[in-house]
């Protein structure tokens, strides 16, 4: 299959899937400004401002008519929805600007005359930042701890068996 000037990498299966054409590339890259002192106080703000989530719109045209696999186009539709529908992250490369951690949140797919040996749609992808893995920080619980430190400690009598301690300390010679 030829290479399209932009193409997806889905970073969890390592796979890059590339499209007939690209028809259009629409890159919306924007700002909060807020005037308001009070609602500008957060840790994301500098100069009254935070980035809005970066989105990436692809125009695009799958098709069967250069593809050696029989029904390639069907198959692009349900990898694309199956991607959507499981928000795995994706690297998106275009020729201005590639984009990392982008999840489809949008798939509109056309079959028609103009198509009819595939279908032209457009996809639509937002920046997110993969969730942060919690430490578990000191929180003064309960639970035990093992600082591997001391030996474990016997259970038992250090003299012997219970029977014979207490003979020994009756007095009796056993």
């Amino acid at each position: 299959m030829p290479s399209s000037t932009a193409y997806i990498l889905v970073k969890k299966v390592g796979f890059k899937y590339s499209f007939d054409g690209v028809t259009s590339i629409s890159h919306a890259l924007s700002l909060k400004v807020n005037t308001d002192s009070d609602s500008s106080e957060g840790s994301d703000y500098v100069n009254n401002a935070r980035n809005e989530p970066d989105v990436l719109t692809l125009s695009v045209a799958a098709s069967d008519a250069s593809v050696p696999v029989a029904g390639w186009s069907r198959q692009m539709m349900t990898t694309l929805s199956q991607i959507k529908e499981l928000r795995l992250l994706c690297q998106v490369v275009t020729s201005l600007r590639s984009y990392d951690n982008m999840l489809l949140t949008a798939l509109s797919v056309t079959q028609d005359e103009t198509c009819p040996d595939g279908w032209i749609g457009t996809l639509t992808f937002t920046h997110t930042d993969p969730p942060t893995v919690q430490v578990k920080t000191a929180d003064n619980s309960s639970a035990p701890v093992n600082t591997g430190t001391a030996a474990a400690k016997n259970a038992g009598p250090q003299g012997g068996s219970v029977l014979q301690t207490i003979l020994r300390e009756a007095g009796i010679k056993y």
